[in-house]
């Protein structure tokens, strides 16, 4: 039970970091509402959920060994990454369009934050060296290793789950200050840049 705790504080102490999910997770909670940020979060979680599956089934060490495999995994995730900081910038720049008919509000889809999620942690090579590097400290070789791996995949899985819900709550209450253009605007800005040096950051490390 101490182990379990152990991974589950070191993991989560990872997790907290602001990284490429914080920021999903938190555009779309301010920008399209709790539902929209509630998605992004089950999309990382769901993300998650697919590289324990190959963790158990050892395909992750399979794609590690063929470095070009997981060259395009990482391009792909940094473009990807870019590709969302430039629409930010981009909605940024339409936000301090102060004209007399303002800014039309278009909701970002559910399918759409819940894939934000999902793709930004699928293609973010850190997550897999995660699985690679903290996972196997945790494994105990002993009897009942599929059980064992399956109980510290399951709480990796629902701790991350629930502290994104946590953030997009929190999100909530600062929403009140995205009905001021400029200071949505500066937010904007702010994540896209944010999501492309995130970026930039992954391709050089």
């Amino acid at each position: 039970m101490e182990e379990l705790g152990s991974f589950i504080a070191i993991s989560l102490l990872i997790i907290i970091v602001p990284g490429p999910d914080f920021f999903i997770v938190m555009k779309n909670s301010v920008s399209s509402g709790k539902r929209n940020g509630l998605l992004a979060a089950t999309g990382i979680a769901s993300g998650h959920c697919l590289y324990s599956l190959l963790a158990v089934c050892g395909l992750i060490v399979i794609v590690t060994k063929f470095h070009l495999l997981f060259l395009i995994v990482k391009f792909f995730g940094v473009a990807y990454l870019i590709y969302l900081g430039v629409r930010s910038i981009i909605s940024a720049r339409q936000s301090m369009n102060f004209t007399t008919s303002g800014i039309q509000h278009q909701p970002t889809k559910y399918f759409t934050s819940f894939r934000q999620g999902f793709l930004s942690t699928t293609l973010n090579p850190k997550a897999l060296l995660y699985y690679l590097s903290i996972l196997p400290q945790f494994i105990d070789t002993g009897v009942g290793l599929s059980l064992h791996i399956l109980l510290l995949l399951g709480c990796l899985i629902m701790a991350i789950w629930i502290w994104f819900i946590f953030c997009v709550y929190i999100f909530q209450y600062i929403k009140k200050f995205f009905a001021n253009r400029v200071f949505k605007a500066v937010f904007d800005y702010a994540v896209g840049f944010i999501l492309i040096g995130l970026s930039i950051k992954l391709l050089l490390g």
